[in-house]
Order: structure tokens, then C-alpha cells, then sequence
């Protein structure tokens, strides 16, 4: 998944589906069942989602009899790494630290949060 770019809302709330689904393939049903009638889609519509989402390279589908089965390429965590290094780059120049100044320059992190931070970073580097 090269140049991975942000998905819309409805197709992210369907990979997070897929993603979270334990036994895959799943079927057309099983989505209307699990993230269709939640949204209010109908059928045609979650279809259409679908086939973007293959057109992307984020999932793909093989049909057997009757049905159509939906099986994830994309993993999730390379995508949220992705699109989150790109926010990143795009909003803050690239630099962690700016964005942590935007958000908490005024108002301070907990002690707690600091230390969580700084274990973290030590394991990092």
C-alpha cells in the first residue's frame, strides 16, 4: 500500500469492521448486519464502499455461489501509521514536539502522562 492516503469516514468505519472481525472472509451480510444498519446504509451503498475500498488495494473479494466474500489486504496499523506520519508532515512540519506544543503548550500534561512518556521514549532510543 504505497502512498497510502486518508480514507473517508463511511470506508474507514467499514475497514474497522473488517479489521476487527475475527473470521474472515465475511460475506455482504455479515457487514449490512454489522456496520451497514448502523449507518442506515442500504445494501447498494455498502456495496459501493466496497468496491472503492478494492479499488484501493484495501481489501478484496472472490465470489463463491452466491455470495461475495471480503478478505483484508491493508493492515491496520501500517495505515494509521501512514496517514498519521502524513499529519504529521502536513499540520506540523513533521515534528512531533509542535504538534505536542499545539495541543498541550497552554495547558500542562500530568505527571503520569510525562512519566509515560519519557519510558516510552527510552525504549524507543
Amino acid at each position: 500500500m504505497e502512498n497510502i492516503r486518508k480514507l473517508p469516514e463511511a470506508e474507514f468505519d467499514v475497514m474497522v469492521t473488517l479489521w476487527e472481525c475475527k473470521d474472515s472472509p465475511v460475506n455482504t451480510a455479515y457487514l449490512m448486519e454489522n456496520v451497514g444498519k448502523q449507518k442506515g446504509w442500504k445494501a447498494p451503498t455498502l456495496i459501493s464502499f466496497l468496491s472503492r475500498l478494492e479499488e484501493r488495494g484495501f481489501i478484496h473479494s472472490e465470489k463463491k455461489g452466491k455470495e461475495r466474500y471480503y478478505y483484508v489486504d491493508a493492515i491496520r496499523e501500517e495505515y494509521v501509521r501512514g496517514i498519521t506520519v502524513d499529519f504529521l508532515k502536513r499540520y506540523h512540519s513533521g515534528s512531533f514536539v509542535k504538534m505536542l506544543d499545539l495541543i498541550y503548550g497552554k495547558d500542562s500534561l500530568s505527571s503520569k502522562e510525562l512519566d509515560e512518556m519519557l519510558r516510552w521514549l527510552q525504549q524507543q532510543y
